[in-house]
């Protein structure tokens, strides 16, 4: 038992002392490797570091990636209204039927699986405050009966929609 104690205790004080010092690596160019642990970038070594099509390379830019890439910057969106018209948002944010059915079943999945937690809590509460009385004591019992049927339906009505959507190729 002390001799694992004491190799243990030896292991991580060499672990915790071995310093590692990633970025005094220097950049090998030429290597056909993005190595941003050394330093590389696209700048540096553009044939190792290549940016995608339409990327430009920046490395000091905010916005670069971790190569130095930077995206194209994309065209501003239409305006949703023309001007001198009324126009009203859509609240639901739902472009199509399919949409908006997908966003209505997480909804209920989502407040499902924050509201069993919680009535299985109430059911226990239940439990310890009946005191013996069998009405209070089946009532908890139905609670919590209730609480997974209904956990269980929301799952397999959210699985079968996943699994009809795999099937139906959506």
């Amino acid at each position: 038992m002390n001799k694992k104690l004491l190799a243990i205790v030896l292991f991580s004080i060499i672990f915790l002392n071995a310093k590692v010092n990633l970025t005094s690596a220097q950049p090998v160019c030429g290597d056909n490797v993005c190595s941003v642990f050394s330093g590389e970038n696209c700048q540096l070594c553009p044939a190792d570091c290549p940016c995608p099509a339409g990327y430009t390379c920046d490395p000091g830019n905010p916005n670069a990636d971790i190569d130095g890439c930077v995206a194209p910057n994309p065209p501003a969106p239409a305006p949703a209204c023309p001007p001198g018209a009324i126009c009203i948002d859509n609240p639901l944010k739902a472009q199509s039927l399919e949409e908006l059915i997908d966003a209505i079943v997480n909804f209920i999945f989502w407040f499902a699986m924050a509201l069993a937690p919680l009535m299985i809590i109430i059911a226990g509460f239940l439990f310890l405050t009946a005191g013996g009385e069998p009405d209070k004591i089946n009532k908890a019992k139905n609670i919590i009966t209730y609480t997974f049927i209904g956990l269980l339906i929301i799952l397999l009505a959210k699985g079968l929609i996943s699994a009809l959507k795999t099937v139906l190729g959506g």
